[in-house]
């Protein structure tokens, strides 16, 4: 008996003149293995706009093998539904692990497994749930495919609920939590339409050094803690998945902040306009005494990557002990060459002083 696993291999294993148009792939779109509500499976296709014949697909679970006996069939971009009720031979699913293969002649064919382990990509769905899928559209027109939990299943319509994905952890200063962190997301590859989700946000860690972010693409991040005087901390996440919170940790080592003269902060250290189409003034107060330190001007992209250097600062202004600077920021790296849209970090340092100003660079 050819089983849908053998079909798989033959199907790779045939040359390439030998095949004809490519099967689908991606057409099991929700099930459900509660035992009361009845086990189902739906099918369905995004933006597919002919209808697909189910007669004859065969479906093989745990249960065994059985094939769709009635005439029905994928409507342009709906959905089916796969139950006992069309279906000849065997067909069950096992509640704590099992997997769906489809095959349709000439059309689809699928493979999906489940089970309720650590960091399964697809859960095992609880009575009275069903496992749902979700799919975006990457800027390259690549789909991206997450899986999670409906507690309101949807079975023969579109899937809706998706909870988006969540990165949660601590910022530590020598290894105690600290509270007042920035910690930013901001999404690292582009989708044609993220919806409410965000690509971009950022918050402040709690009392307990915590801090959490809902609501996330199932895509990868660019992660930034900063705090104090501290030089940003960076991390890139690897792809989300709403079944499956992200934890990342930031660590600082080092004293705690420490202050320029009496200076109040704001009038320190500026930057305008901030966000900037292209060009930025910096302002920095600098007492005379503190100029024999060699102050130094570095701008850090989000990855943590040094982007331009200021070696040089103008005085504009001179009163009793205390010296104005400022430099033009034309968004551009040492080498010239024009900066991509973003946040940078820009990081003043005077001795054991350092101050650091995020600026958000638009096109």
């Amino acid at each position: 008996m050819i089983t849908i696993k053998n079909l798989f291999c033959i199907l790779c294993a045939l040359p390439l003149f030998l095949t004809g148009n490519p099967l689908l792939t991606n057409v099991i779109n929700e099930f459900q293995t509660d035992t009361i509500l009845g086990q189902k499976i739906e099918l369905g296709l995004i933006n597919y706009g002919w209808e697909i014949p189910l007669y004859g697909t065969i479906v093989t679970t745990p249960g065994g093998v059985a094939h769709i006996d009635t005439a029905i069939s994928i409507p342009p971009y709906g959905f089916a539904v796969i139950d006992t009720s069309v279906l000849s031979g065997q067909f069950y699913l096992p509640l704590n692990n099992g997997y769906i293969q489809v095959y349709q002649q000439d059309y689809f064919i699928d493979e999906v497994r489940y089970s309720d382990t650590l960091h399964s990509p697809i859960l095992s769905p609880p009575m009275s749930t069903s496992a749902s899928r979700i799919i975006f559209i990457r800027s390259n027109n690549e789909p991206r495919i997450d899986w999670y939990i409906d507690t309101t299943p949807t079975i023969g319509g579109p899937n809706d609920d998706y909870p988006g994905c969540v990165i949660d952890g601590y910022v530590y200063l020598n290894n105690t939590p600290i509270a007042g962190a920035m910690v930013t997301a901001n999404l690292y590859e582009g989708f044609q339409n993220p919806g409410s989700f965000y690509t971009s946000c950022t918050t402040y860690t709690n009392t307990s050094g915590f801090y959490s972010f809902d609501s996330l693409l199932p895509a990868r991040y660019w992660m930034t803690a900063s705090f104090g005087n501290h030089t940003p901390n960076g991390e890139l996440t690897p792809i989300l998945s709403a079944l499956w919170p992200r934890r990342i940790n930031f660590h600082f080592i080092g004293s705690e902040e420490k202050h320029l003269t009496n200076q109040n902060f704001s009038e320190a250290f500026s930057v305008s306009p901030n966000p900037s189409r292209g060009m930025m003034i910096i302002k920095c107060i600098i007492h005379d005494r503190d100029m024999a330190q060699n102050p130094s001007l570095v701008i850090y992209d989000a990855m943590g990557k040094i982007v331009r250097c200021f070696n040089h600062l103008s005085t504009i202004h001179h009163n009793g002990g205390l010296s104005s600077y400022q430099v033009i920021w034309d968004g551009t790296d040492n080498s010239g060459c024009i900066l991509p849209a973003g946040i940078y970090f820009i990081n003043l340092e005077i001795g054991d002083y350092r101050r650091i100003e995020k600026a958000l660079l638009l096109k």
